[in-house]
């Protein structure tokens, strides 16, 4: 899945409940069907982000290990 990614947000060092909170806020201002990929680190985001998606609806399209302990988030908005 080759996705064009329309935002991007690097969160790497911020900590529960930032990344979720971060990216929630990112995507209320984009428009249906547009792309924003999050990186951030920790279990925090691991748990988070998906959870807070859950939540309203967005789509998590792909969550990928990049590093040690780094992830990348591939979320649509719906």
């Amino acid at each position: 899945m080759n996705e064009k990614i329309d935002v991007a947000l690097d969160l790497r060092g911020e900590v529960c409940p930032w990344p979720a909170s971060y990216s929630l806020a990112r995507l209320k201002g984009m428009k249906s069907g547009e792309i924003l990929q999050v990186v951030a680190d920790g279990m925090c985001a691991v748990d988070g982000i998906p959870a807070a998606l859950a939540q309203v609806g967005h789509k998590l399209l792909k969550t990928e290990t990049i590093g040690d302990g780094v992830y990348r988030f591939t979320i649509q908005v719906v």
